[in-house]
């Protein structure tokens, strides 16, 4: 018996933006090269140019010719969850990630904060680090306050799993 991979799910959207001639050409006119930080994570770093995609409702341009799975999505309108750094490896984010079964992508903020977008089957979600430059993936966790209406309320929760916060329990 073959397991099948779930794809994630096209978001209504961005296909609704990379298909609006208003949005391509905002994004010709206004969107520099995606700069990142150098290895191993690679974060997508937001620059004074991703400012104008705001308009758009994004945190960052992003290329309309991408399809939505290669695409790096960061809804400035999005529920978010806040988190903080934990120095504990136990935690460790990378860990849990790949224990849950998710991939991530991150972006960092011009005021430094870190927007992580987490993806798990169909379902996706946004976590803010406040203090984004203290975060290394490979040695910390979080500590993350899901968003009110979520499902947990606004307690801060050590995160063990990231199964709580993509389920939505």
């Amino acid at each position: 018996m073959t397991r099948r991979r779930r794809r994630r799910t096209p978001d209504p959207g961005w296909r609704r933006l990379r298909e609006s001639p208003d949005y391509v050409s905002d994004w010709r006119a206004s969107a520099g090269p995606t700069a990142r930080e150098p290895p191993p994570f690679a974060f997508r770093r937001q620059t004074k140019a991703d400012l104008e995609a705001a308009r758009w409702g994004l945190l960052a341009w992003e290329d309309p010719r991408h399809p939505h799975l290669q695409a790096e999505l960061f809804w400035a309108d999005a529920d978010v969850a806040e988190a903080r750094v934990v120095e504990s490896a136990e935690y460790a984010w990378r860990r849990l990630i790949r224990n849950a079964g998710a991939t991530y992508a991150g972006l960092r903020l011009l005021d430094g904060a870190l927007v992580l977008k987490v993806w798990r089957g169909r379902e996706t979600g946004q976590i803010r680090v406040d203090d984004g430059r203290a975060f290394d993936p490979a040695t910390n966790g979080l500590e993350v306050a899901v968003p009110e209406g979520a499902g947990t309320g606004t307690e801060w929760v050590r995160l063990e799993s990231v199964d709580p916060i993509l389920s939505g329990r």
